[in-house]
């Protein structure tokens, strides 16, 4: 299968968000290893792309996940609860970028400011 016709096949997986049982067999009985590896990093590099991870400590209401969904239009956002690493705020991860409005994270960047000025 040329590589053309395994990144249809990703982009058709992630247009349609699933992949049946059915699906999964034929991809696993007709792809060749190489081929399957390269399915697998490019499929992991379009739900990277095409998902945002909004890690957070406690409850998220209602308002404030719309407001986090209508900042990032198009994407699809997975709300995930850290109680230990994150003790306060939200951290975003999308992509190759890292949005870190968390206690911890905004408390790191002061000392590392601090550590720089010194």
């Amino acid at each position: 299968m040329k590589i053309s016709q395994i990144k249809e096949l990703v982009d058709s997986i992630i247009k349609h968000d699933e992949l049946s049982i059915k699906g999964l067999e034929w991809i696993l009985s007709n792809l060749s290893r190489q081929e399957l590896k390269v399915f697998m990093r490019l499929l992991s590099k379009e739900i990277k792309n095409s998902s945002v991870t909004a890690s957070f400590a406690g409850e998220l209401n209602d308002v404030n996940k719309r407001k986090i969904t209508a900042m990032f239009p198009n994407k699809k956002i997975l709300f995930k609860r850290d109680d230990e690493n994150i003790s306060g705020g939200v951290r975003f991860e999308y992509g190759d970028f890292v949005l870190d409005y968390s206690v911890s994270g905004i408390v790191k960047r002061i000392l590392n400011d601090i550590r720089e000025s010194l």
